[in-house]
């Protein structure tokens, strides 16, 4: 792909130090959903800005010994870029710190990092979760963007809580309970789309949510509620519906909680999490291992990996992880069997046949091959692991074994996404937008369905016609909307950007043709920052 960008990157005196900023996202909960790449950005580093709990969560993996740790410069986005003297008196103190106290303390952390990185250090500020999501560091990678800043991603609360679910979900509403007038992205607007997931973030005001979904969805729409999604012995799910979750949850502690709202959770199993497998049996995990480059998997994967007697993988991950999988039995062929499960092949279409590698019957033998494989495994006792590329419940292939498979013992390995990956190539906040705050993770189908709401949306492209999706875009978004494209998310030797606007993005590309792993980006969020090309 060619990388020509519509604006350029500031200059940048890279050349002349050998120091680095690195935003590094750790993930949410325990510390194994950290990434190996993340543990490695920690360990070279010379300067480490880090909560005291985030220092003692890592302990076990990182030693901070020789290492400057500093606290107290997290959650500084408040007011970054705003005049202070321009905003109305009772708007000028948040959380009891005022604007210009703000202000200081982020030209304090600019200053620190600049000094250290000309000094030649590494500098590495610690964001839970994936930053680029509702993260509060974002910032920085604007304040500091002449350095040539780097953002290592991390899982997300999202991808944490789909895990806790073990259900695939579809396309993917991502927002938060924001109010704000003439914004096309309300949880009502949004609550249109039946066939998509709304996950919402953060809530601080749970009884007034829920009412607000109350009018937004009948009252039979199921809704699960995720609270401190990957923190052992912590999180919880509570499952209920539109109607009925209120009652369901009572007093419970909502801190850190994720609300999902639409029809994929009628599939939902929600297992108490890391339930003791029946005696004498084995355990099936479905790993996510990420994307790209070996070092996105988490550390909790590659145990798992470790422990497991059976292993189901791709012949390229198989690949990616041939190290870790020596000596290990591993089967090929039974990655992407979703096609026509739960379906009676009489029912099927000539047009769906046509679609699909193999026939209806031969999915079906394949499947119940897959199924028997398993369950002879966990019944001896073995450990079986079943490894997926990315977050394996976000268009995942392998999310029909949770549905095939419910009555053993199942975990999931929750996984990065290419989005998380492709996020912090772009360097940008993706939920910081101008006039939206909502990400919609879309596929072929509903892109023009979902582009009436002009949000922040993410295109899984999954092969199809590049001029199709642009074509469906620029009925609903204005041409000089920002847009960008980045393939081979996660993979250190060939990831690109390429960033322009939606009346002219075909030009720039010319004929060249997209790899299968690429996601198109649309939404004024671009417009602020972010890598330009690479």
């Amino acid at each position: 792909m060619g990388c020509a960008a519509s604006a350029t990157r500031p200059a940048t005196d890279s050349a002349t130090h050998q120091g680095s900023y690195t935003l590094v996202g750790i993930g949410p909960g325990d510390a194994d959903l950290l990434t190996a790449r993340a543990l490695e950005a920690i360990r070279r580093a010379d300067l480490v800005f880090c909560k005291s709990d985030i220092k003692e969560k890592l302990a076990d993996y990182v030693t901070f010994q020789g290492k400057q740790v500093l606290d107290g410069y997290g959650v500084l986005f408040r007011y970054y870029g705003t005049d202070c003297a321009q905003l109305p008196e009772k708007q000028r103190t948040w959380h009891n710190r005022s604007c210009e106290q703000f202000h200081q303390q982020q030209d304090e952390f600019v200053a620190i990092v600049r000094q250290a990185v000309q000094a030649g250090k590494h500098v590495v500020l610690l964001s839970s979760g994936d930053p680029t999501i509702y993260g509060p560091d974002m910032w920085s990678i604007k304040a500091l963007g002449d350095l040539d800043p780097a953002v290592v991603p991390g899982l997300s609360a999202l991808n944490a809580a789909n895990a806790a679910l073990q259900a695939g979900l579809g396309e993917v509403i991502i927002t938060a309970p924001f109010q704000r007038a003439g914004r096309m992205d309300t949880i009502a607007q949004l609550a249109v789309h039946e066939r998509a997931t709304m996950v919402i973030f953060m809530p601080r005001d749970m009884p007034e949510l829920i009412a607000r979904l109350g009018r937004a969805y009948p009252p039979d729409t199921h809704v699960a509620i995720v609270i401190q999604a990957g923190q052992f012995g912590r999180q919880q799910v509570v499952m209920g519906t539109v109607g009925d979750i209120g009652s369901r949850l009572g007093d419970k502690d909502i801190t850190l909680s994720l609300v999902y709202v639409g029809k994929a959770l009628a599939n939902a199993q929600a297992p108490p999490a890391r339930a003791a497998s029946p005696s004498g049996r084995g355990r099936f995990y479905l790993v996510g291992m990420g994307p790209g480059d070996a070092d996105l998997a988490t550390l909790r994967a590659t145990e798992v990996i470790k422990k497991a007697d059976l292993i189901f993988a791709s012949g390229k991950l198989q690949h990616r992880y041939a190290a870790l999988l020596a000596g290990k039995k591993v089967l090929d062929g039974y990655g992407r069997l979703f096609p026509f499960y739960g379906k009676a092949c009489a029912q099927v279409t000539p047009a769906e046949r046509a679609n699909e590698r193999m026939s209806c019957e031969a999915y079906h033998q394949k499947q119940a091959e897959f199924e028997f494989l398993v369950r002879q495994a966990v019944a001896e006792g073995q450990t079986v692991a079943m490894l997926d590329s990315g977050d394996p419940l976000i268009y995942g292939p392998c999310a029909w074994s949770l549905t095939a498979l419910r009555d053993l013992a199942i975990e999931v390995v929750p996984g990065l996404s290419c989005f998380n990956a492709a996020n912090a190539a772009l360097r940008a906040g993706v939920t910081e937008g101008r006039n939206s705050h909502s990400v919609l993770l879309a596929s072929g189908w509903s892109v023009e369905e979902m582009a009436v709401h002009q949000s922040t949306m993410v295109i899984f492209t999954m092969r199809k016609e590049f001029k199709h999706f642009i074509d469906q875009l620029s009925k609903h978004y204005p041409a000089d909307t920002p847009v960008a494209i980045v393939s081979s998310a996660g993979y250190a030797a060939k990831e690109k950007v390429l960033q322009g606007t939606l009346g002219g993005i075909l030009h720039q590309l010319g004929p060249e043709k997209q790899p299968f792993e690429y996601l198109l980006y649309v939404g004024d969020f671009l417009a602020d920052g972010g890598k330009v090309a690479h």
